[in-house]
């Protein structure tokens, strides 16, 4: 992975399973993040966040085609049922989580720049350990999605989202490196817990030569053969400095003063 990060990367991405066409709350989440981001951090196209329009057709199982995940500086995941289910999304977060275990071999330290939202909690696991926390019984409850239609609800939404940016300025100040598509191509994540397995490109990897298995040493040059040792022969019990020695034993030998 490539240690700097275009200019024009998105500084948060929001990764969804919605139909962004039908929905008009995700739409006003997303037009009230964005405002409150540069309210904070001021206007600049280095703090403008990316909302997807997704498409009817769903991408196979080994289109690890490039996505913005792989450029963001923090992923906005909108937690639904449908989230876990979708390619699209799935590969979302794998490919961000990829460079979040990337960026911690290399500095030691885990980067909050994951920020997962509780959306719509119907079909959802009862505890969501890495989601946004907010002090606002019907998010914790409901998700995020029925603050945001409530106009009753609307002081508990103002709460949540800004926790939300908190979130997502945090993570944006630590963000991990970007990904490239040649990163994407030759990346695989194989045995990490919530990370699908991402599988090598033919047509990137053809004409690339890689390390050989890594066989037991060989020495460079001949090594004459090694002689057994001789047998230890094994004193007799009875034998002392003063006793004759027997038929196959070889006398002591005395020094200067004996």
């Amino acid at each position: 992975m490539t240690a700097s990060r275009p200019t024009a990367a998105p500084y948060y991405y929001i990764s969804h399973a919605l139909p962004s066409l039908g929905d008009p709350w995700l739409r006003v989440f997303h037009t009230d993040l964005q405002e409150e981001i540069l309210r904070r951090l001021g206007p600049g196209p280095g703090h403008t966040g990316v909302l997807p329009e997704t498409s009817g057709a769903l991408p196979s199982p080994d289109d690890w085609s490039p996505t913005p995940a792989m450029r963001c500086r923090a992923l906005v995941v909108l937690l639904t049922e449908d989230y876990y289910r979708n390619p699209r999304t799935v590969r979302d977060l794998a490919l961000f989580r990829r460079r979040l275990v990337w960026d911690q071999d290399q500095t030691g330290r885990p980067s909050p720049a994951l920020v997962q939202v509780l959306w719509d909690t119907r079909g959802l696991p009862p505890q969501e350990p890495e989601a946004v926390l907010a002090p606002v019984g019907d998010y914790t409850a409901s998700g995020l999605a029925r603050l945001v239609r409530t106009p009753h609800s609307r002081g508990g939404y103002l709460r949540v989202l800004r926790a939300v940016v908190e979130r997502v300025v945090a993570g944006a100040r630590h963000s991990p490196p970007t990904m490239t598509q040649q990163d994407l191509n030759l990346t695989t994540t194989p045995g990490e817990s919530g990370m699908p397995h991402i599988p090598f490109s033919a047509a990137c990897t053809a004409h690339r030569q890689f390390a050989p298995v890594r066989v037991t040493w060989q020495p460079t040059h001949a090594v004459p053969p090694s002689r057994p040792e001789p047998p230890e022969r094994e004193a007799s019990p009875h034998r002392s400095w003063f006793s004759q020695p027997g038929d196959d034993e070889r006398p002591i030998l005395r020094g200067p003063h004996s």
